[in-house]
């Protein structure tokens, strides 16, 4: 049996959709007792990015460091670090620099440092470079020169052809003993071994 239903005034319908509008939908999450959890805040998602400044604040204090230790190495020590011709120009300014004008200079190096591959950088720094590999090479020829024969001298000379056989025997002659003479001819000796060294390149090339 049919039942006749009122019409519902503008009122009623009005109340009948603002309750429904206020029930949770399905995809709302629920609490622990089952009702649905508003999120009050509903603009951008938020998030610190305190870690984010943090790191580069220390990548920029390391950096700092490591160009103050560039400017208090020797001019020499220097010239053996992987560094383009700008970079050591800007460390040398730095080096000679005191006063206001440094920060600027030492902000530069800074920069420039920013831009190299830091494991190459770090390598470089603790002088696993090839221009120090070669010349702890040149300090073992040494060792073995004052400690061998003229076999080891020979085989020095084959190795470096353009070296001067008889100054090398005459100085590894003299490097043997503790006087201050045997000092000088042991840092004269290492000299000429370096010049073997860095002469070989060319020799090679002709």
């Amino acid at each position: 049996m049919s039942r006749n239903t009122k019409p519902m005034t503008r009122a009623e319908r009005q109340a009948a959709h603002a309750a429904v509008d206020a029930q949770p939908t399905q995809d709302a999450d629920l609490g622990a007792e089952g009702e649905a959890y508003v999120e009050k805040y509903d603009g951008p998602p938020r998030y610190s990015d305190r870690p984010i400044r943090s790191e580069h604040r220390e990548d920029m204090l390391d950096l700092k460091d490591i160009a103050n230790r560039l400017a208090t190495m020797p001019v020499g020590h220097r010239r053996t670090l992987p560094f383009d011709a700008e970079l050591q120009e800007q460390v040398d300014l730095l080096a000679r620099t005191e006063g206001a004008g440094r920060r600027r200079l030492l902000m530069r190096v800074k920069l420039l440092l920013g831009g190299l591959d830091r494991t190459l950088l770090d390598a470089a720094l603790a002088g696993d470079t090839p221009a120090a590999a070669r010349d702890r090479e040149c300090i073992r020829w040494r060792t073995r020169l004052i400690a061998g024969d003229d076999a080891v001298l020979q085989q020095f000379i084959e190795a470096h052809p353009t070296a001067d056989r008889q100054a090398l025997r005459t100085h590894i002659r003299d490097a043997r003993g503790t006087t201050p003479a045997a000092e000088r001819a042991r840092t004269r000796l290492l000299q000429m071994v370096r010049e073997a060294d860095a002469a070989e390149p060319a020799a090679e090339a002709e």
